[in-house]
């Protein structure tokens, strides 16, 4: 090949180079122009959202120090186990005590249980109470063991002169409790109604990583207000079956309802009630069956692995029985509370 053609040829051919990595160069210097706007956006965004959420927390912590001083307790309390408790009680005292237990996360026993309570104290003497770090209640640093749960009750119980016999009404998680309850103390209790309670067995094995999960989102829907927010745009969650309670309450409670709702979901107590579920359940299996003291079960209709929970507790009394409330939800005493209303009424009349 002839020398100018070669170096005619090879000059064409670094000119391509060139041009090749002056577009690589240039192609580069757009995308790291374009990043730049693009990061700047979303450090806005992130700056934005931190704001907003401190802003949302400085909210939510004076909204709490007002409504600790506008919604006062209504029934009294006692300290117990070096802490204080709030116990609420109506009803005239007579040959029988109802004694509402609250499930696991429940905001404030008082309203929870206001419609039950308002109804069943003509025919009983009716008690409800908060868990430590609910409603009225105290904090502690006791861990939430089964028997220092029911200890306290016992003692609160005892302290606020009510007396027994007991009829143990528990909902969800609370059916632990009274299960235990009846067993370290079977001469005090008449009788035991679970509202959507579920087995020992089944909670000695349930995995405590979910509950605990949603404690923790719960917890910061309220530390950063968030859940204040929703509210006041009527958006409120049915993690506690707020959505439900409070469009029931009589009006002059609806506002109590949700400032206890505000300012104790993923209430951080009921971790430890949590993290010592498992334990809690296997203590009560060791405890044995309750041999003939009588057992209502109402149940939702969740169907599934629920239904054979449900049929799990039949066999936790030889005086035991189960029924299914249709269309309902967890929270059965609010989503059919007439119906829920009419089979305690039943049940304590006929024993």
């Amino acid at each position: 090949m002839p020398k100018r053609k070669f170096y005619n040829i090879l000059i064409m051919d670094l000119k391509s180079k060139n041009q090749t990595n002056l577009k690589v160069d240039k192609g580069s210097a757009m995308n790291k122009k374009t990043r730049k706007p693009k990061l700047k956006v979303i450090m806005k965004i992130v700056v934005s959202v931190v704001i907003l959420l401190l802003i949302g927390g400085m909210w939510q912590y004076n909204m709490m120090n007002k409504e600790s001083q506008m919604f006062l307790p209504q029934g009294k309390r006692f300290t117990i186990n070096s802490h204080d408790m709030h116990v609420y009680s109506v009803g005239t005292a007579g040959s029988l005590t109802i004694v509402f237990v609250a499930g696991s996360g429940t905001p404030n026993a008082f309203t929870d249980f206001y419609y039950l309570q308002n109804e069943l104290q003509q025919y009983a003497r009716t008690v409800s109470f908060d868990h430590a770090g609910f409603g009225w209640s105290e904090q502690t640093h006791i861990p939430r063991t089964i028997d220092t749960l029911v200890d306290e009750l016992h003692e609160l119980l005892n302290t606020s002169n009510e007396t027994a016999p007991y009829v143990l009404i528990g909902h969800s998680l609370a059916s632990l409790e009274v299960l235990r309850f009846a067993q370290r103390y079977p001469d005090e209790v008449e009788q035991i109604i679970l509202l959507d309670g579920g087995s020992p067995e089944y909670y000695a094995n349930a995995r405590e990583l979910q509950p605990y999960l949603i404690n923790r989102f719960m917890a910061g829907l309220r530390v950063t207000g968030i859940a204040r927010a929703l509210g006041n745009i009527g958006v409120l969650l049915p993690f506690t079956a707020e959505n439900i309670r409070n469009q029931r309450l009589p009006i002059e409670w609806k506002a109590t309802d949700l400032a206890m709702y505000y300012n104790h979901i993923g209430e951080s107590n009921n971790l430890s009630f949590i993290k010592n579920m498992n334990e809690n359940a296997r203590a009560v299996l060791d405890g044995g069956y309750l041999k003939d003291t009588p057992l209502l079960i109402l149940s939702s209709d969740s169907g599934g692995e629920w239904a054979k929970v449900q049929r799990q507790l039949l066999q936790w009394s030889s005086l035991s029985k189960q029924e299914t409330i249709s269309d309902s939800e967890h929270y059965i005493h609010w989503s059919n509370r007439e119906e829920v209303l009419q089979k305690i009424v039943n049940t304590i009349n006929n024993n």
